[in-house]
């Protein structure tokens, strides 16, 4: 990849770890390589704009990381919305993207609201049915709030990400809930084979579901990318482009409201959540991404505190590229 390219999809990797949320860091940076070095993610191509509007944009990832068209796809949402108020932003083409949060945080750096789906190759049941049917389309928002972290959600629509069950099965450990569904579409929380023989159960049953199928319409529906079985696994078909489809959407607060004054209103909010009754052994409650950002400011100050599993991952890269691991690592 070229130098920048290659910043863009360590930055990405890199926040997520310092998040904690090590499933979806430098720990798939193994899988990458190997799609890259298969042919399913070219290394060298850049998404392009295919069709565009005032408000909206579809640009074709051409196979590229998928960190690298889907920065640039936020990136256009945010420059359409300083004008527009609100802006939407299709890719196509595209592959895995890491971290949806990342791309929705984005927009807060630029006091505004993020929001990022992405459709999946189908891995999830759905009530009713055996086998998998549709993708757990993850989603993630941001909102500003105070400017040591922005409030915000990234979640899988199955019971549990994919990359953490993935985690599960090379520790050897079984699931804490039936998160999967067996060959015969009943809850198990055995790993087994899967992703051969199981699926993922969707969260909340039919709603969770539901809105797996409006993030299906919204990223690959509406920006032309493989709709359900046409997308490809990256770690089952890595030769394969993926043609996963994403969306990005950005909210201009300072067009409707001066950005202080949301600020203010959202401080007044966080208040009364965080002040609320506390329950039985609870000492505190959190906003959401408040634990992810508190991480993040820790991992700042005094490095990453990466899990053995995660640095055996990385020592593997290093390994195969014949480089000396990073201090840590050894």
């Amino acid at each position: 990849m070229s130098p920048a390219d290659a910043r863009t999809v360590a930055t990405g990797l890199v926040t997520t770890d310092t998040w904690g949320t090590f499933s979806h860091g430098t720990s798939l940076l193994a899988h990458y390589v190997t799609s890259l070095r298969a042919g399913g993610i070219d290394a060298r191509a850049q998404p392009e704009v295919v069709e565009e509007g005032p408000v909206w944009a579809v640009l074709d990832g051409h196979a590229a990381m998928g960190m690298v068209s889907s920065s640039r796809a936020m990136e256009l949402a945010i420059a359409k919305a300083r004008t527009t108020t609100f802006s939407w932003v299709g890719l196509r083409n595209s592959n895995h993207f890491g971290a949806a949060g990342y791309y929705a945080v984005m927009a807060t750096q630029q006091d505004m609201i993020g929001a990022a789906l992405s459709n999946v190759d189908p891995n999830m049941s759905v009530p009713g049915a055996r086998g998998s049917v549709i993708g757990n389309n993850p989603l993630a928002y941001a909102v500003p709030c105070d400017a040591d972290f922005p409030v915000f959600l990234d979640i899988a629509t199955s019971a549990v990400a994919a990359s953490k069950i993935m985690t599960l099965k090379s520790l050897g450990q079984d699931l804490p809930g039936d998160y999967l569904a067996d060959s015969e579409g009943l809850p198990t929380n055995k790993v087994g084979t899967w992703p051969v023989g199981s699926s993922l159960m969707p969260m909340a049953g039919h709603k969770g579901y539901g809105i797996a199928f409006l993030i299906e319409v919204l990223t690959s529906v509406l920006a032309g990318a493989g709709v359900l079985s046409a997308s490809k696994s990256w770690i089952l078909s890595p030769p394969e482009h993926g043609n996963l489809g994403h969306c990005f959407m950005a909210f201009n607060i300072g067009n409707i409201m001066p950005i202080e004054v949301f600020k203010q209103r959202m401080r007044e909010l966080s208040r009364e959540i965080h002040e609320a009754p506390k329950a039985k052994g609870s000492n505190r409650v959190y906003l959401p991404g408040e634990m992810e950002c508190e991480r993040r400011a820790e991992a700042l100050r005094n490095g990453i505190d990466f899990p053995e599993w995660v640095k055996a991952s990385l020592r593997g890269v290093a390994r195969d590229f014949q480089i000396t691991p990073c201090p840590g690592l050894e």
